[in-house]
Parts: structure tokens; C-alpha cells; sequence
């Protein structure tokens, strides 16, 4: 804006029309754009004597027409229009594309001309009326008024989610208010819900709300263009033609679910190119039937999404979530995705858990839901209960109590990426982490595992459980060790002091820390995600005293992506608008990276959402910024090589991110068979913090081979002072952990190198001098790093391959090592890992003696043995 000298050189128009377009706003061309039509103070207006209460056929009428006149004759590019009480909502997908955007042009627009058509068709129909007075029409004739407001949204998902938010946050929830008011007091409502408020009048009114309500006073009516066939006469020729006309319809109903149909009404321009819609059902008129699990799915979250309610019957919850089960037992490759969410409440229900699904409480804390029969993960599908191959499934903010049908025992047979998270198993007989075969008595094998931030009120058994990562739980005893058992910042860890003989590792406390963020439901109904604080140097469970600290985020700050819609380009808009992403639970095949550039974006997962770059781009870059959260995804390598999937921060970032820094909960980044990439996660980032990770180049499945699946590393760290509780790293052909930056600090390391070299001569490390690559390597620049609870494990499968070194690190004082162990478990005769460190430490080659299996070091810094 011009200086006040400047002002006075202009003309009197000119100046008079800088200051008007001071204040002139334009819309964005490229986003979907909502119109919110609202009347103005109409409580006092209905309450004239010349309407019904609550609801009046002539204003409805009018409401109707006033939109079909909006769609037919102001706003050619809106494709719906969403009427309900004295609210018009209209929709534009390609924006509004009149009057170069200009946002107080096209309000006030659309507030003077809503105005002066719903007067007009207001007059008609009460002045039509059978037995309205004489002077109605002039009483009513002008008096009506409407506000009007522009907004973007980010997609036409989000327009639709908008629509949603319009007819079950505050359609029904009005309607069924307005009636209630009509049969009982204010004090009698209060602090009623709108499904007991629909259950009060039908008890102590005897009134079936949905019977007595007008069909378009349940929800509200969406009204929409059609297309016709028009007959008439040629004034010209005389002759009878066929045209095409348009006109609108109107459908008594309003949206109830997130769909690709419900998206169509968004994104289409006629009711003809939709679906011709079933008569709307007779039902209450809320978000969700709560009495019925065939609503379950019926949610915002879309239909891989379950929300049972404990009003719902136990033996339809059970028998879904078995049946799921028995589909996905063992669907270890298989595309389909789910989230069972539990409302909370108390469920007599028992079921197992398979691949690619996600088990979770939507109370704020575990014990406000309760599984009184049991939650289990077996190993069925594999010979002699061989759990080895049980991934990708989730337990997260709930509570257990097993039944006697179980013994009283919760068993979660899981190896890589079956985090369990904020749970509360208060089973008699304890928590089981593997599951006996009943052939032979012995335990099947188990390969590796993570809890945290969780109460077992008795005994953890390990078993055969081979490696695990017990991070802040607080548990009645644990039972015993077989390889790598690692305790960082339990209550009750037990003593490490008898390593290796009993494989404990016992760190007091959690350096740093902020749980992973978990989705709930208030107290009134709505979701939201709470995001737990950050906190130091912590001890036992965050949830011992009460609430887990922290802060609640709306799910309406989310983009909720569905699978069906959703793309890289409608992602990034969000994201750039400033929401948060919430993936639900299927696959994502993305056009280009999604970048991450405001502090305290959170993505997030529900049932095991896989994202898959299929330009050769990373899935996922974030810039160098405060506290990002990344959370419960697989990222997917495709059959293009992409230079990374995962870049956390751009190369030589330098911002200090202590007070702030962002997490890695709960990522799997698979190359598969006949996919590539050449590094799994780029950290360079200083200050970042991961959370079980799984870094997995396939050694089995179609299409997994030495030159077929390639990849070069699994994790590459450049930042300095970044903590990873929980990194399991296998079988990539280089170097599966390469840590560059400076004051890195590792908490439990699980590593098989690849099984599949063909000959030695095809694996050499440093100019092809060196046998193999070392699992975990920290490079000789490095002057300060330390890591506890290292296994590193060989099966040389297809060759008599050796590696040489299972660790490299340099031979700096600040470089330290604590409890490290490596195993043959099987191979090709003459194979072997040759040593454990820098050229120290026994080889493995055997399975017998135990000393040609299993070698172990307890500490070792500064390039020696401690």
C-alpha cells in the first residue's frame, strides 16, 4: 500500500481503489471450493406464528428451490448442493471459475441473490398454502437474510469429508434436538446424546422419532442436476424434436460414510453418471447404528476400518474379526489391509490377529477398554508353530484378561514389525511370546519382537523367543533369554550382570522419548489423535499416574486418505495446506514423493498401510524440521529403483532438533521380490529418534533373488545424536546399518545378513579385500557412538560364504560396544562369520559345539576388547 505522500500524488479514483483492493481476497484456482449459505438469526424468524415448529414444509420447500436456482442459474461449476434447516452447503470441485476468484464479489454475491430467491419462493409457497391467513406473504416478504463464506479445501476428498461434517456433526444431531424440544424440557435434555434422546422419546413418549420426522428433516437432501429428454416442436420447421435439457433432482437424504460412490457426487456433474441410489432405509437417524457390527465399517475411515462399539453383539464382533483372521492367517504377501478399533468398553470376545491388521483401543488410556476373552497371535499356518514368518500386525491401547479357553494366557507369537504398544494384558497366566508345538512339547520358533509403554501384570515368558526389545513396561517377572533380550527404561528389567550366560541387556532409563500417537474417541463422540509429550530420562510406563501427558489434535486437522482416492498430488496439497495425514488401511501407489516441510506434521497409519513410489522417487522426504512424526506404514520398493524410500531431512542438514525432534514409530521398508531401491531410510537429520524400525530386503517370497531384489543398505545415518530403540536390519547386499554422524545412540540391533550371495567373489567389501560387509558399520570419521545389544546371524543359504567382520567401527575412545553376539544358524558347509568386531571376537560356523554357533563379546571400545 502507498505512503500517505505517495497517496496524495495519485487521483481520487485511484487512490479510492488501492484502498478498496487492499482488502480484496482471491480464491485458489487449483482447489475444490466450499460455499456455506446460512440464515441469519432465523430462531427468530421460524418463531413467527406462520411456521410449524420444528420443522415447516414452506421453508423447506423454498430451501430447495433456492438451491436448484443456485446450481441452475449463479454457480454453473458446483456439482451438489447439501441443504439442512436454514443451511445451504455448495460444492465446487475445479473451483468457483467466476470473477477472477474474488472472494467479497462472490460472497456477497451469493448471499444477496440466496436472500432474494428464498424470499421469492418462501411468498409463493405460504401464499399457496391451503388455510394460511391473508397477509402472510406480505408479513414474510423480504425478511430473510443470508450469510455466505468461501473456503479452499485440499482435495475432493476433503469436500466430501466437509459434507460429512455438515450432516452428521451437526444435521442430525440438530434434528433430532429440535424435536426432542418438543416433548420434553431443557432440563431433561441435558447432557443427552442423540441417540439417547432418540431412545427417551421412544420409551417415555412412546414416539418413533424417524416415523414422526419428515424423511428430509432426518438428514437433510443433497440436490443435483440431471439430464433429460425434451420433446417439442420446431417453431422453425415445424417438426417434432428430441433435446436434451437440464433440470434438478432432489434426493431426501444425506451422507453417511466415506465411499468411492458418496465421492462420485462430488467429482460428477449430473445424477446421471452416478449409481441410481437405494431408497433411503428407514433408521434412526445417527452417525452409526451402534447395536449392529454391520455398521462397523461405516465410518469416516472407510471400509478396512472397524469400530465395534460394546453395544454391538459378541458374537458378531468375534465372528468378524475371526473371519478376518482366517483370511489373513496367511496372506504373508497379500494386499488386503485392516483396523478393528475398539470403542471404549468391555468385549467378551476371543479371537487371533493375522497378517496386516491392527488391533487397537480408542479410549484414551488402555484399561477404558477391555477384551475379557482374549486377543492372540498363533502360528498355525507354519510347521511345528514356527512364528519366524509372523509379521506386519499391530496390539496397541487396550487391555486383555484371557479366558480359560486360552488358559489364562495371552500368547503373541510374533517376530519383525507386530509391535505391541500401551497395552495392559491382566491375563492370570501371563504373556506368552511364542507358541508351544503340541507334537513335540518344544517351542516354535520365534525371531524377534518389541513392547512398549505397557503393564503385564504377571509373568513375560519368552520361550524360544530368540531376540526381543523391552522398552518402558512394567511386568510381574520375566522369565528367561535365548540370544539378545533388551531392556531399556522398564521398571523391573531383570539384571544383566550374568551376560552372556542369561542374555540380558538393562539400560535404567529412556533417554528421550515421546510415545507414538494413537487415535481415540472422547468423551462426546469425536476422534481425535492424542500426541504424548516429549519427555527425558524416563522409567516404566507413561500412563502409571493417570493420562499419559500430552495434547489432543482433531481428526479434522487430518486428511483422511482412502486408498480409492488418494494420490501423491492430492496428499501434497494437504500437507501443504497444513494438515496432518492419516493413511487407512490399504495400498498406495504414489506418483511422486510426499514432502513433509511444516514442523509437527504427523503421518500417520491405521491397519498397515503400504505406500508404494513408483517413479523411482523416495515415498517420503522430510525437510529439516522440528518434530515430524512418521508412524505405522510400510513403505514398498518398486520394480523402479529408487534412490531411497525414506529421507529424513535433505542432504547436509544442520538444524539442532533436540527440543523438538521427530520420531520413526513403527516403519517397515520392504524391497520384495522384482522391486529395487539402494537405501531403505536416509537420516540427515540431526537429533532424529526411531522406534522400531524394520529394514527387510525379502529372502523369501516370488521374485526374491540375489540380482532380482537388490538393495544396498538398509539405514544410512549422516545427522548427528539420532537414537534408534529397536532397529532390525536384514539381508541388503552392502552394509545393512552405515552410521556416519556423530553422538548415535542404538538400543537393541537385530541383523541376518543376506542369504543368498551366489559365490564369495559376489560379496567383497573395501576394493574386494575384505570377506563380505560387516552388518553394522560406523564409519572411521566417527569419534563418539554407542550402541547396546548387538546379534548379528548368518544362514549363508545358496553358497560357502564367509564374512569377516560382523561390526566395524573405528578405533576412537568415544566409540563404544555393549553385549555383542553373533550366530550361525545354519548353512552351507565351510561358511562362517569369522569374527564378531574389528578382527576380534571367536567365528561361528556350526551348530554344534554351541561354541561354533553362538559368539559373544560384553564390551568393546576404543578399536579394543573391554
Amino acid at each position: 500500500m502507498a505512503t500517505d505522500a505517495e497517496a496524495q500524488k495519485l487521483s481520487l479514483a485511484d487512490r479510492m481503489k488501492q484502498y478498496e483492493a487492499t482488502f480484496e481476497y482471491a480464491l485458489p484456482t487449483s482447489s475444490p471450493i466450499i460455499l456455506r449459505l446460512d440464515g441469519h438469526s432465523f430462531s427468530r424468524f421460524t418463531a413467527q406464528p406462520h411456521f410449524q415448529r420444528p420443522f415447516d414444509q414452506h421453508i423447506h420447500d423454498a430451501m430447495i428451490a433456492t438451491c436448484s436456482d443456485l446450481l441452475l442459474n449463479l454457480f454453473p461449476r458446483a456439482t451438489i448442493a447439501y441443504t439442512q434447516s436454514d443451511e445451504i452447503t455448495l460444492v465446487f470441485p475445479e473451483g468457483v471459475q467466476l470473477f477472477n476468484e474474488r472472494v467479497q464479489k462472490l460472497a456477497s454475491l451469493a448471499a444477496s441473490y440466496c436472500s432474494v430467491r428464498f424470499n421469492a419462493h418462501l411468498a409463493t409457497a405460504s401464499a399457496s398454502g391451503a388455510g394460511d391467513e391473508p397477509n402472510v406473504t406480505n408479513v414474510l416478504l423480504g425478511t430473510a437474510h443470508f450469510d455466505a463464506r468461501f473456503f479452499s479445501v485440499p482435495s475432493v476428498e476433503e469436500a466430501l469429508n466437509c459434507l460429512l461434517w455438515r450432516c452428521r456433526g451437526d444435521a442430525v444431531r440438530n434434528s433430532v434436538s429440535a424435536f426432542a424440544r418438543t416433548l420434553f424440557s431443557q432440563s431433561q435434555m441435558h447432557g443427552k446424546t442423540s441417540v439417547e434422546l432418540v431412545e427417551m422419546m421412544r420409551r417415555e413418549k412412546n414416539v418413533t422419532y424417524e416415523e414422526a420426522v419428515p424423511r428430509w428433516a432426518l438428514e437433510g437432501c443433497l440436490v443435483k442436476r440431471e439430464q433429460y429428454h425434451y420433446e417439442g416442436t420446431n417453431t422453425q420447421s415445424g417438426k417434432t424434436e428430441t433435446t436434451t435439457r437440464t433440470r434438478t433432482r432432489v434426493e431426501e437424504r444425506g451422507i453417511r460414510e466415506f465411499s468411492t460412490d458418496n465421492l462420485k457426487l462430488i467429482t460428477e456433474r449430473y445424477w446421471n453418471n452416478l449409481t441410481p441410489s437405494q431408497p433411503p432405509k428407514s433408521v434412526v437417524p445417527v452417525a452409526v447404528d451402534n447395536s449392529s457390527v454391520s455398521m462397523a465399517n461405516a465410518t469416516i475411515f472407510g471400509p478396512n476400518v472397524y469400530v465395534f462399539d460394546p453395544r454391538m453383539p459378541a458374537a458378531d464382533i468375534q465372528a468378524k474379526a475371526t473371519t478376518i483372521f482366517k483370511h489373513m492367517e496367511a496372506n504373508e504377501f497379500g494386499t488386503e489391509r485392516y483396523a478393528l478399533l475398539f470403542k471404549p468398553g468391555t468385549y467378551d470376545v476371543l479371537f487371533d490377529v493375522g497378517f496386516y491388521t491392527q488391533v487397537a483401543g480408542l479410549g484414551q488410556n488402555p484399561d477404558e477398554v477391555l477384551i475379557e476373552g482374549g486377543v492372540n497371535v498363533p502360528a498355525y499356518w507354519m510347521p511345528n508353530r514356527n512364528a519366524t514368518c509372523n509379521f506386519w500386525r499391530a496390539f496397541e491401547n487396550f487391555s486383555i484378561n484371557a479366558s480359560a479357553a486360552t488358559n489364562n494366557t495371552t500368547t503373541i507369537a510374533v517376530s519383525q514389525a507386530a509391535p505391541l504398544r500401551r497395552m495392559h494384558v491382566r491375563s492370570s497366566g501371563g504373556l506368552w511370546l511364542f507358541q508351544v508345538d503340541p507334537s513335540t512339547g518344544a517351542g516354535g520358533w520365534a525371531s524377534g519382537g518389541f513392547m512398549a509403554d505397557s503393564v503385564v501384570d504377571r509373568q513375560v515368558l519368552p520361550g524360544s523367543q530368540q531376540q526381543w526389545l523391552s522398552r518402558n513396561n512394567t511386568y510381574g517377572s520375566w522369565s528367561n533369554a535365548v540370544w539378545n533380550m533388551v531392556f531399556v527404561g522398564d521398571s523391573n528389567a531383570p539384571s544383566q550382570d550374568n551376560f552372556p550366560a542369561s542374555a540380558y541387556t538393562t539400560i535404567d532409563e529412556t533417554p528421550v522419548i515421546r510415545e507414538k500417537p494413537y487415535l481415540y474417541i472422547t468423551s462426546q463422540g469425536q476422534y481425535e489423535v492424542f500426541v504424548p509429550a516429549l519427555q527425558t530420562n524416563t522409567r516404566g510406563h507413561s500412563w502409571a499416574t493417570g493420562s499419559t501427558p500430552g495434547k489432543s489434535v482433531p481428526i479434522d486437522q487430518f486428511y483422511i486418505a482412502q486408498p480409492s482416492t488418494a494420490n501423491a498430488s492430492s496428499i501434497n496439497s494437504a500437507l501443504n495446506s497444513g494438515k496432518h495425514i492419516l493413511f487407512t488401511p490399504g495400498i498406495y501407489e504414489i506418483e511422486d514423493t510426499l514432502r513433509v516441510s511444516r514442523a509437527d506434521t504427523i503421518i500417520l497409519g491405521l491397519g498397515m498401510p503400504s505406500l508404494i513410489p513408483t517413479r523411482g522417487t523416495p515415498a517420503v522426504s522430510v525437510a529439516d524440521v522440528d518434530g515430524v512424526t512418521l508412524a505405522g506404514l510400510i513403505i514398498d520398493a518398486s520394480k523402479m529403483n529408487s534412490p531411497s524410500l525414506i529421507e529424513v531431512g535433505p542432504p547436509n542438514s544442520a538444524a539442532n532438533h533436540a527440543s523438538n525432534p521427530t520420531f520413526l514409530y513403527d516403519l517397515t521398508v520392504r524391497t520384495a521380490g522384482h522391486t529395487k531401491n539402494d537405501v531403505g531410510i536416509i537420516i540427515n537429520s540431526n537429533n532424529v529418534v526411531g522406534d522400531q524400525l524394520w529394514l527387510w530386503r525379502a529372502d523369501h517370497g516370488d521374485g526374491a533373488a540375489w540380482d532380482a531384489n537388490p538393495t544396498k543398505n538398509g539405514v544410512v545415518v549422516n545427522g548427528d545424536n539420532v537414537v534408534i530403540y529397536g532397529l532390525f536390519n536384514e539381508h541388503h547386499k552392502e552394509y545393512q546399518t552405515l552410521w556416519n554422524g556423530n553422538g548415535g545412540r542404538l538400543y537393541f540391533y537385530q541383523s541376518e545378513i543376506p542369504y543368498d550371495p551366489p559365490n564369495q567373489e559376489s560379496w567383497m567389501s573395501k576394493n574386494r579385500r575384505i570377506n563380505g560387509f560387516a552388518s553394522y558399520k560406523v564409519a572411521d570419521s566417527v569419534t563418539s557412538h554407542e550402541a547396546w545389544g548387538l546379534g548379528i546371524y548368518s544362514y549363508f543359504r545358496d553358497s560357502p560364504t564367509k564374512l569377516e567382520n560382523a561390526i566395524e567401527i573405528p578405533e576412537a575412545q568415544g566409540v563404544k560396544l555393549h553385549h555383542l553376539t553373533i550366530v550361525w544358524l545354519t548353512g552351507m558347509a565351510g561358511s562362517e562369520i569369522t569374527h564378531i568386531v574389528n578382527g576380534t571376537g571367536g567365528r561361528v560356523y556350526a551348530n554344534n559345539p554351541e561354541s561354533a554357533m553362538r559368539q559373544t563379546m560384553n564390551e568393546f571400545a576404543g578399536g579394543s576388547k573391554a
